[in-house]
């Protein structure tokens, strides 16, 4: 979460064009004076490179899950450890070493290595899978889980809240140390965490299965419905996660905040959205999804609805960020659903198939809302409100407990 924060700044540190920024002002660019400039190619430059990274991330997702209900669960745990030790380090490279400085090809490969070696959510989720029984105790781990990853992304935030106050100009140290940050990890797994896939339901991994992957995700969309509603379901919600990754270049250009502003005033919002996980998702779980679901899409989309107005005043987009935090209770009744219907042995590969859909959505998404079209810093007024007006329409399916319904009802 630390290096999502980070990424837009970084990138905002490498442009470069004719104009010399003025003496004590801050563009966000030693090598740019133009601050419009310079959060427009920035947060183009990130949409594309974030977009390539999901897309490549949703395609590798299905083989790394089928290496994880093969070979186990904890090398793709270290693999993906070790992809953004490497990536963390050639960013560190990029920043620092004169000769590649804001080379836009190692900048691509890193972002290609983050995406092609990743397979976090698939595996913590699997893993709390292997270790439990019933949908209910899965809902209770699950609560857990996004949790702990809540309020990881609380500290992520403030951290980056307080790293871009410093105003860099170079993030080569930054980088260097969540490099040795993620090796100290990878020892962690290695000395700490055993493998949780049960050895009976270990298959053999052949290069024929390898190759069948595609073919296996495919097996499942074909024969059966609820997963087609639900994947659905899932890539008009991701349709809209795009909007949030213009949130901290906005507020700087609307609104005239520093770096590190958006991150110092919503970093609180992840300790309630752990709050709404510990303490609703449990309670959640005994409810039927479909109606915990539905509630929480109307609600989503009455949030989209009121960011509209965010152009004119920074709580329209505060306080609807606020009441997104506190829905966060729905995520773990939603994973444990779907992950009930599935035997350990396909845990990892039903989930990456939401997360292949997902990512997909999510790379059209960012690459859309980042780009010169919808994120404009110098627009004010109506002109500006592109962006928030275009996030609520992708939602509307899910608003009708209809759709929701069949997709929970219809396995």
């Amino acid at each position: 979460m630390l290096a999502v924060q980070l990424h837009g700044p970084f990138l905002r540190s490498l442009v470069e064009c004719p104009s010399v920024p003025q003496s004590g002002v801050f563009t966000g660019s030693a090598m740019c004076g133009d601050a419009n400039l310079v959060l427009s190619m920035a947060q183009a430059r990130e949409g594309r490179l974030v977009a390539m990274k999901l897309l490549v991330h949703a395609f590798a997702g299905p083989v790394l899950a089928l290496l994880a209900d093969s070979i186990g669960r904890r090398p793709m745990l270290l693999l993906g450890l070790s992809g953004f030790t490497l990536a963390f380090s050639l960013f560190a490279a990029v920043a620092g070493l004169q000769a590649i400085r804001g080379s836009q090809s190692v900048m691509a490969l890193s972002f290609v290595i983050e995406g092609s070696t990743s397979a976090f959510d698939v595996v913590f989720l699997s893993i709390l899978a292997d270790l439990t029984r019933t949908t209910t105790e899965r809902v209770t781990c699950f609560s857990a889980l996004y949790g702990v990853g809540a309020l990881g992304h609380a500290f992520a935030m403030w951290m980056a809240g307080r790293i871009l106050k410093w105003e860099l100009q170079n993030y080569a140290a930054v980088w260097l140390a969540m490099a040795a940050n993620m090796a100290s990890i990878i020892v962690l797994v290695l000395c700490c965490i055993p493998e949780s896939l049960p050895t009976v339901t270990k298959a053999q991994l052949t290069a024929s299965r390898l190759i069948s992957s595609t073919a296996v995700q495919m097996r499942f969309l074909l024969s059966s419905r609820f997963l087609q509603v639900w994947l659905l379901a899932v890539l008009f919600k991701s349709l809209a996660a795009g909007l949030s990754s213009i949130y901290a270049s906005f507020t700087l250009a609307a609104y005239g905040w520093k770096a590190g502003d958006w991150q110092a005033r919503t970093w609180p919002f992840e300790i309630i959205a752990m709050s709404s996980l510990s303490l609703i998702g449990p309670l959640a779980g005994r409810k039927r999804p479909e109606h915990v679901i539905s509630f929480t899409s109307v609600v989503g989309i009455a949030i989209h609805l009121a960011q509209i107005l965010a152009p004119f005043s920074p709580l329209a987009l505060v306080i609807p960020h606020l009441f997104s935090s506190l829905m966060a209770f729905a995520r773990p009744v939603a994973a444990a659903y779907i992950s009930s219907m599935f035997p350990a042995s396909q845990q990892a590969k039903v989930q990456s198939v939401a997360h292949l859909v997902h990512d997909c959505g999510v790379s059209f998404s960012m690459a859309t809302f980042a780009g010169p079209l919808l994120f404009r810093p110098h627009a004010r007024g109506w002109d500006a409100t592109r962006p928030f007006v275009l996030a609520p329409q992708s939602g509307l399916p899910l608003g009708r407990p209809r759709f929701v319904h069949v997709a929970l009802s219809s396995c």
